[in-house]
């Protein structure tokens, strides 16, 4: 049922749970697994402010009905030094929530954040370095404190959210409209491709209302708006030196499933800059893989863009499907 396009996996009850916070409140670790896996807002809150961190850390009992063994849930413990008892304790499955992208920082309505109930000084020096704050994306030194609105992002320290923004740093992007339906819709693919004859560089987005592509083609092939000529990428030498390109990133996101935040992070990626993808993204976890994969394309420099790389961070993370959907596309 979770595959399914209708179901609402944020979906809010009267007291502002959504499915995940549910689960966490009822203990049921197979159920919350299955959820995240589906692309469930990690930082959803519930009436107190609570998200599934807080619900987990005071957890007094045991998690249960874990259907499969969730073997990233072995890591997070061995990392931070709990015995194999404790695996389904509350503390056990906070390691692997907050490996998944759940925020030990953000505070409830009574000002405490995840991090503060644990007890455990050494356990807690072990979770706030496995998992740091966010730094302020002005100053970068300063930790991002201060949550923004109505986007909800945390990205400014207490210092520089002083400073009047007309837009949030994250959420400012660029627009352009869908000549079908005149609908705006958000850039998120810039091709790097030049029309042969008059080398403009030619762009596509895909418009949110009519799911159409504004420029591109499904042959790969974009057609230049200026000399209506067609442009074609070429695809790069099978070799692991060669650089990844955007088409390749689209289709290696369709095999990651839940392991997209665990390939970001061995990518490099901020753990802020993954949350912000999921809460941007949070009705297709597909498309928060892409914007992931996207986001080490263009922020990488073009000498560490390359197939090697990815191949090894896919091996590292066992995403044993993309990385042979990767393979194939050299093959």
């Amino acid at each position: 049922m979770l595959v399914q396009d209708s179901v609402k996996l944020d979906i809010e009850n009267n007291r502002k749970r959504t499915p995940l916070l549910e689960a966490m409140y009822a203990a049921h670790l197979g159920i919350v697994h299955k959820l995240i896996i589906h692309g469930a807002n990690m930082n959803a809150v519930d009436n107190d402010g609570n998200n599934c961190l807080h619900l987990s850390i005071i957890k007094k009992g045991m998690f249960h009905s874990e259907v499969e063994r969730i073997y990233i849930l072995d890591k997070c413990c061995a990392k931070l030094g709990l015995p194999i008892e404790k695996r389904l304790s509350g503390v056990g499955v906070a390691g692997y929530l907050a490996h998944q992208g759940a925020n030990l920082y953000r505070k409830n309505n009574k000002n405490v954040a995840p991090l503060d109930l644990i007890g455990d000084a050494d356990l807690k020096e072990k979770f706030k370095e496995l998992f740091p704050p966010p730094q302020c994306m002005l100053c970068e030194v300063n930790k991002a404190s201060m949550e923004l609105q109505p986007c909800a992002h945390t990205v400014l320290c207490e210092d520089c959210s002083k400073i009047q923004l007309k837009t949030c740093i994250e959420s400012k992007r660029r627009r352009v409209v869908c000549p079908k339906c005149k609908e705006k819709a958000v850039k998120t693919v810039v091709e790097s491709v030049e029309c042969p004859k008059c080398k403009e560089k030619v762009e596509s987005f895909v418009c949110p209302k009519s799911e159409e592509k504004g420029v591109q083609t499904v042959a790969e092939s974009v057609v230049c708006p200026k000399s209506e000529e067609k442009a074609v990428k070429t695809v790069a030498e099978s070799v692991d030196s060669v650089m990844v390109e955007e088409i390749h990133l689209h289709r290696v996101s369709q095999k990651l499933a839940g392991k997209w935040m665990e390939l970001g992070r061995e990518l490099g990626i901020r753990q802020n800059d993954l949350e912000i993808i999921r809460h941007d993204y949070p009705q297709s976890v597909r498309e928060q893989g892409f914007q992931m994969l996207f986001k080490w394309h263009q922020s990488t420099d073009p000498e560490k863009r390359t197939l090697r790389i990815l191949k090894a961070a896919l091996k590292e993370t066992e995403c044993y499907d993309a990385l042979k959907c990767l393979s194939s596309e050299f093959n």
